[in-house]
């Protein structure tokens, strides 16, 4: 037996609580170290806005031969908090699940061997988080865990082999292939995997409430990350709606406080312009113990990717559970996983960002269900054969019955990338941009939090905790734009262009670019609405900004306007767009509309 010291995330399936990927990768290692017969201290952080606010820094409980310590975010980036809770227990060796919680490992596990299970590629998200957010300063809070990680790990793990040849880079950037690691074998794919326990139906949740017993329901579960196409996903669904009256769309979800709320809200925006919006089943985020339901009460799952180097590293941990209830798939063809499902006849691929591709594999669904039920009985199949936990465990069992040290420990190794991103500099960068970015604020956290413990202060370390976050821009669009100075006409003919001019004031925390400086330039347009509210153009005329605007800067800029071909009376609705990413409108920050009445011409 060996006395293991976990770091990993929050809920646990037995906490009753909504689940999220890095909360099943946490339980998935836990389980099999259990199982194995080891004794584990798992120290969980409480995953942000899904545990009630008011709960004790740390909750503790003691089954058999485990202790879960659940701690609040704060005390999770206090080292001089975890270290009662570390020291009690005596651990062997630690391992550390995800990338954030390896980062948090390196820092506590002192010479203990620590295996550092690197859940997705971490740059690869931090690349699709500075599109979404438009704002590369999101870049050295990544890096800073990425790099804490591999200094530190002893042996790693990856969820694709992909994602593992691209840490062995990163472990030669940073001066870990040496001379006394080579032969070393320093990772390992461990996939993602699911409990193989047949679900069992609890109550209804769709049908007969949502959908009729005969409709065919295409369910998208989970949260809309960075990396959700919803555009293509949208796209798809309209047409294949249009020809199957039949078909309804389910959600379960929504956005991830935190990390990403703006890829859901672009989504609900829309669907509010769709004339098949009726049968768009938003459900926000259900109670854990009803999503099961969900899955056994559909008949298809859908999981649509940005082409991104994120897809093409890492996994999608829904499509286990679909797996595990014989629902199944259409999904992008990016990841490993989908090569797998596709030659296990267990689901489709389609090519990504291809509207037409995915109508052909939902088309393909929706028209032969039979068959499609088929493929959800493969998918288990797969499951149960590759995807359970035993099976993908091995190579960890394996370490943890003798754990050892790297044989670079304590070797005199040249380190071949310099930090860059010092606290100095991150105070300098701070200061230029007017906002405080995460590595900085994590790096003075345990300072602050050590000086108002020894004050007697915690209510107060409690309010500033929640002042950082807002500082951070977790709950602020990064899209947001004051229209000054607009005035259109209230009367056009019909086919007419119509110039006026607006003034722009920039309130976003970056510059806006123009076409010259990015592909992802900031655009002036428009939308043309009915006065039902249906929408009748979304992708109006684009004019160019005539400079990069600063934050906090005006601009004036010349705009065109087509009219509709048909007379009738419209909403005109003035938009900002970042080409490829985001209406402004969909992140929060709408222009002004106009009532027109359109004349023949």
């Amino acid at each position: 037996m060996t006395k293991v010291l976990m770091f990993g995330y929050g809920p646990l399936p037995i906490e009753g609580l909504r689940m999220t990927g890095p909360g099943l990768r946490t339980w998935h290692f836990l389980t099999v170290l259990l199982e194995a017969g080891h004794e584990v201290c798992l120290i969980g952080d409480r995953i942000h806005g899904i545990y009630p606010a008011d709960l004790p820094d740390v909750v503790s409980q003691r089954k058999d031969n485990w202790i879960y310590h659940s701690v609040s975010d704060m005390l999770w980036h206090n080292p001089a908090g975890l270290r009662p809770l570390i020291d009690a227990f005596g651990a062997d060796c630690a391992i550390s699940v995800t990338t954030p919680a390896s980062a948090i490992g390196a820092e506590m596990v002192g010479e203990l061997p620590m295996w550092a299970d690197l859940y997705g590629s971490v740059m690869a998200e931090a690349q699709l988080k500075a599109l979404v957010y438009g704002d590369d300063a999101y870049l050295s809070h990544f890096w800073t865990m990425e790099r804490k990680a591999i200094e530190r790990g002893d042996i790693f793990s990856t969820v694709s082999e992909r994602q593992q040849w691209s840490l062995i880079g990163e472990l030669g950037m940073w001066g870990r292939l040496n001379q006394w690691t080579s032969g070393y074998e320093f990772a390992t794919t461990i996939p993602i995997a699911s409990e193989t326990t047949p679900y069992t139906p609890t109550k209804k949740v769709i049908r007969g409430i949502l959908a009729k017993d005969k409709d065919f329901v295409i369910l998208y579960a989970g949260g809309y990350n960075t990396w959700t196409d919803v555009d293509t996903m949208f796209n798809a669904l309209e047409i294949v709606m249009c020809q199957h009256p039949e078909v309804e769309f389910v959600s379960t979800g929504g956005k991830i406080e935190g990390h990403d709320d703006m890829t859901y809200m672009r989504f609900k925006k829309l669907i509010e312009s769709s004339p098949y919006r009726d049968r768009y089943h938003l459900q926000g985020w259900v109670p854990n113990d009803d999503v099961p339901n969900y899955y056994l009460e559909s008949n298809l799952g859908i999981n649509s990717d940005r082409t991104s180097y994120e897809a093409l590293l890492g996994s999608r941990t829904r499509v286990l559970d679909w797996m595990r209830a014989e629902l199944p798939c259409v999904m992008s063809s990016l990841t490993e996983l989908s090569a797998e499902v596709v030659a296990a006849n267990a689901g489709l691929a389609y090519q990504p960002e291809n509207t037409d591709d995915l109508v052909r594999c939902l088309m393909q669904c929706v028209s032969d269900p039979a068959e499609t039920a088929e493929m959800g009985k493969r998918g288990r199949e797969l499951l149960l054969s590759t995807f359970t936990y035993e099976a993908t465990s091995k190579h960890l069992l394996k370490w943890v019955e003798k754990p050892s040290r790297a044989p670079d420990t304590g070797k005199d190794v040249p380190k071949l990338v310099r930090a860059y991103q010092n606290v100095g500099t991150q105070i300098a960068q701070g200061l230029e941009r007017r906002s405080l970015g995460f590595s900085l604020a994590l790096a003075v956290w345990p300072y602050i939090a050590r000086v108002t413990t020894a004050l007697g202060l915690q209510p107060f370390q409690r309010k500033l905790a929640a002042f950082g976050l807002s500082m951070l821009r977790l709950e602020r669009s990064p899209y947001k734009a004051v229209y000054l100075n607009c005035e259109v006409p209230k009367k056009m003919r019909a086919g007419d262009v119509y110039e006026g001019t607006v003034n722009l004031r920039n309130k976003s925390a970056t510059s806006w670019l123009t076409p010259t400086e990015s592909d992802k330039a900031i655009n002036l347009s428009y939308h043309w609405v009915s006065e039902q509210g249906t929408m009748i153009l979304k992708e109006g005329l684009r004019s160019k900004l005539p400079e990069v605007v600063k934050t906090d800067k005006t601009v004036v800029v010349p705009f065109r306007v087509a009219v509709p071909d048909q007379p009738g009376r419209y909403r005109l609705e003035l938009d900002l767009v970042r080409e490829g990413v985001t209406w402004f409108s969909e992140a929060g920050s709408p222009g002004p509309s106009f009532l027109i009445d359109v004349s023949n011409s």
